[in-house]
């Protein structure tokens, strides 16, 4: 039997490929992308997804319909879109392509074709609002732009608390340990940081450590968490007064690694979410944006193109 589609999730700390019915009845991962205008063109790209998708094996024949939800999408020119979506398609012989913003993947991972507004939280963030086919996106600007409540805030935030502890400038002694733990001792974070090929991955990489710090008490951790769950929350709120009217019910869920963090997060996310936007549900998600890959690669087809957005191939 022909499987259904291929789904990848591309995100700039990994690359998940699925090929199967939504299921995943094959699936594989890989190191991630980083955003184009930085480290990696079109071509590197093109090359670690056809690196994820070698990694699930011989495709059937014909090739199933496929889908991308790319990071950094929304960042990248037609030019260097066609050229990363020539390559995969021609070294996987794909007729039908869909290459979609992660927020895109990611809100319909977590509702569906409902409409609605998500939040992706990983080591960036992207907000999607969608209403039929009209789109809404916020943030996503990258990480010295914003990526408010990002896993690289988040860590960025930590690390600022630990150092300011090591110099006396109050901070927070326990993450200044965990600090130590993570790259060796304190005087190395900069070192460590700096001499990293990916230094955002770096940093986001210390998100961990400040949730942890977190859930056994710190202070300053719970309110670096907490600082990320309100600006995930404005986000989700301007995307929602983009497109729903100001009483109107809109549904809002939210994905990512950030969100692991459990009550931490999604309570105060939630609370910000309800008293910004009256009527406003917010619902856990039902799946993620690997889940959202195959929901656009069934949806393509009927859904409009939309620079930043989406874009697909026949």
């Amino acid at each position: 039997m022909t499987p259904a589609a291929l789904a990848v999730d591309a995100g700039q700390t990994r690359i998940r490929a699925a090929l199967g019915d939504g299921r995943g009845s094959r699936s594989a991962t890989a190191p991630g992308v980083v955003r184009v205008g930085s480290s990696a063109g079109p071509e590197v790209i093109a090359e670690r997804l056809l690196a994820a998708v070698a990694e699930l094996g011989p495709l059937p024949e014909p090739a199933p319909p496929a889908a991308i939800g790319l990071s950094g999408f929304e960042a990248m020119g037609p030019e260097d879109l066609g050229l990363v979506a020539d390559a995969f398609r021609g070294g996987l012989g794909l007729e039908r392509l869909a290459i979609a913003t992660d927020g895109l993947t990611a809100l319909l991972g977590a509702i569906g074709p409902c409409d609605g507004v998500v939040v992706a939280a990983g080591t960036g963030t992207a907000c999607l609002g969608r209403r039929g086919d009209r789109f809404a996106k916020v943030d996503g600007w990258g990480s010295l732009l914003s990526d408010a409540g990002s896993g690289f805030a988040i860590g960025r935030a930590g690390l600022d608390a630990a150092l300011r502890a090591y110099d006396g400038r109050g901070g927070s002694p326990r993450l200044m340990d965990a600090a130590s733990r993570r790259y060796g001792t304190i005087e190395r974070v900069a070192e460590r940081i700096y001499s990293d090929p990916v230094p955002t991955r770096a940093v986001a990489a210390f998100a961990a450590d400040v949730a942890a710090e977190a859930q056994v008490g710190d202070e300053a951790a719970r309110a670096i968490l907490h600082d990320a769950a309100r600006e995930l929350a404005i986000s989700a709120c301007a995307a929602s007064g983009r497109l729903f009217e100001p009483e109107e019910p809109v549904l809002v869920s939210y994905t990512g690694n950030v969100f692991q963090a459990a009550a931490l997060i999604v309570e105060p996310f939630t609370r910000e979410v309800e008293a910004l936007r009256p009527g406003a549900s917010v619902v856990p998600p039902s799946g993620d944006p690997l889940a959202g890959a195959f929901v656009l690669a069934e949806l393509a087809s009927d859904l409009r193109p939309e620079r930043g957005i989406l874009q697909t191939w026949t």
